[in-house]
């Protein structure tokens, strides 16, 4: 590694360790869930790091417009670290914030999907930054997914997008879920793929985040398959993701001819006892599918969270601080939905991404 490339990855490194003093303890988050209102949430988070981000908030915020400003963070923080970037770190890195375009994308094709023609309310929540890949202004102009098919073509997301899309279309689909699948799996090979070019050792540390969500994703589509859709076997592999971690394609071809989920997770344990006992664990909660997601995203969680505290300050650091961020985000757009729509509190800790206690270790509702 060349002395520029070791101080670009010392900076983002030291930075990285600067904001992630600023990410909300576990009092915060229970101080949120006790919140009765959406904006009394607004006026406890301006007194943190957030705050500088509500200026143009009114005083009376609705909860999209809270929630939009809040994930405008992720792309402020994101344009203070590539600042800092050169090539291969910062087209990685570009890849982290796909994550936010698709989540915007899946809530144009959710409007077009309910018919709506109201596109002012969506526009203002959206917040395209100068790295996205499609024009926000068009796909807010589609009427349905055939228009939508025009403007994301000779974008990184045609090829990814425009089977689901056609069968949207033609009505041989009604499902949104293979549309927004076919959204994340772009993500995430998006992000292998760009994993692959970076140096052997910034690689390896952080191949424990990413092939790991590889791993889970892949356990997921089977999971999903397997209880809510009729496919074939070849039908199911066809839908994973393209890349591989320690669930290789042999494994996979045992798993996907499991006859339920039980057997899923009996086929698992031998070889991925850790996987086995996540879902496990989540199919005998009360709602399984909110746990299996809530347990996925916090095991990948924990791998960040291991990443980020071993090693000294470098790029590494940067991006799993911002995978933790990510993931904060997500819980903070959480609870705001928890607490608009009077939910147990209690219950809705337990499917957190952040594993939260209160001070003196007791996880209990106060």
């Amino acid at each position: 590694m060349s002395w520029s490339s070791r101080g670009e990855c010392m900076a983002v490194g030291v930075k990285a360790h600067v904001l992630y003093s600023q990410l909300l303890a576990d009092d915060d988050y229970w101080d949120l869930l006790s919140s009765d209102t959406v904006t009394e949430i607004k006026q406890k988070l301006e007194t943190t790091a957030y705050g500088e981000f509500f200026e143009t908030l009114p005083a009376e915020t609705h909860r999209h417009d809270l929630e939009s400003a809040i994930h405008t963070v992720l792309l402020a923080q994101a344009e203070s670290f590539l600042f800092h970037m050169s090539s291969p770190r910062d087209k990685f890195f570009k890849t982290l914030m796909y994550q936010y375009e698709a989540d915007d994308l899946k809530s144009v094709f959710r409007h077009i999907a309910s018919g709506r023609t109201d596109r002012e309310n969506l526009r203002r929540r959206l917040n395209a930054s100068k790295h996205s890949m499609v024009s926000y202004d068009n796909m807010l102009s589609a009427r349905d997914f055939s228009e939508v098919s025009d403007v994301i073509r000779n974008t990184p997301y045609s090829r990814s997008l425009e089977e689901s899309l056609r069968r949207l279309h033609s009505g041989e689909e009604r499902s949104m879920f293979p549309l927004e699948m076919a959204l994340d799996m772009f993500v995430e090979s998006s992000q292998i793929k760009a994993l692959k070019k970076l140096e052997p050792d910034e690689r390896n540390r952080l191949l424990p985040i990413f092939g790991v969500r590889v791993d889970l994703n892949n356990i997921y589509i089977l999971y999903r398959a397997l209880v809510y859709y009729s496919l074939t076997p070849e039908e199911t592999l066809n839908r994973l993701l393209p890349s591989r971690y320690r669930v290789t394609m042999p494994v996979l071809r045992e798993l996907v001819r499991a006859e339920s989920s039980s057997r899923l997770t009996e086929m698992l344990k031998d070889r991925f006892p850790a996987y086995a006992e996540l879902i496990s664990s989540a199919l005998d909660d009360k709602n399984p599918e909110l746990a299996l997601e809530s347990k996925i995203r916090r095991y990948v969680y924990t791998q960040a969270k291991h990443v980020f505290d071993n090693g000294p300050p470098g790029f590494h650091t940067a991006v799993s601080y911002y995978i933790l961020k990510q993931f904060e985000i997500t819980d903070l757009t959480r609870i705001i939905e928890y607490v608009r729509y009077a939910h147990d509190r209690r219950s809705a800790a337990a499917y957190l991404t952040k594993p939260i206690t209160v001070t003196g270790g007791e996880q209990e509702w106060q």
